[in-house]
């Protein structure tokens, strides 16, 4: 039996153009106290030697900012926030982020928004930069290869909404009942 010290943390995660930036600050409203990290600003305090997240050479560099983030995101919970999360936290680096929230005995839900191929390039090409200092991914090599990596989730097939459909405040509301309700609880 897990000990459970703070409040839940939500990773919400997705492809680019998913709608993680969108519909995670709506999750987070429904909250009394929460709070929205976007993993995409931790790679932004990078000012020297950075590498393309996407690239098998930005493993060490990723694994860092994931544990910042997480860290950040405990620190929180602890604090009585509930956190949401919202960057490309696929199931090939859950561990590094599960590892330093579980220093915190956080409450952790994982929930991946995947909508078809079709509508990420649509929404990647359509969108503006949100994280200053980051520019929107729009190349349609890097979004295909990242939407790929979310097909085949295995043991968390179960935790993937399809938000291809709807408006995002419908994918927030389904979104929030499975953390209210345990559904998608690591």
């Amino acid at each position: 039996m897990t000990v459970v010290s703070g409040a839940p943390v939500l990773l919400l995660t997705g492809p680019p153009g998913s709608g993680k930036s969108t519909v995670g600050p709506l999750v987070a409203g429904r909250f009394d106290h929460a709070a929205t990290l976007e993993a995409d600003w931790f790679f932004t305090t990078i000012t020297g030697g950075f590498i393309k997240p996407w690239l098998p050479a930005a493993d060490a560099q990723n694994h860092t900012l994931l544990r910042a983030c997480a860290s950040a995101a405990a620190a929180l919970s602890l604090g009585g926030y509930t956190v949401v999360v919202e960057g490309v936290l696929g199931p090939w680096n859950l561990h590094v982020l599960l590892d330093e929230l579980a220093r915190a005995h956080a409450d952790v839900h994982y929930v991946v928004l995947r909508p078809s191929v079709e509508v990420i390039l649509a929404r990647a090409a359509a969108r503006d930069a949100r994280t200053p200092g980051v520019s929107p991914l729009r190349e349609a090599g890097p979004l295909r290869q990242l939407w790929e990596q979310f097909q085949d989730l295995g043991p968390y097939e179960s935790h993937v909404i399809d938000n291809g459909a709807g408006d995002p405040d419908d994918a927030a509301t389904l979104v929030w009942q499975g953390v209210m309700n345990g559904t998608h609880r690591l």
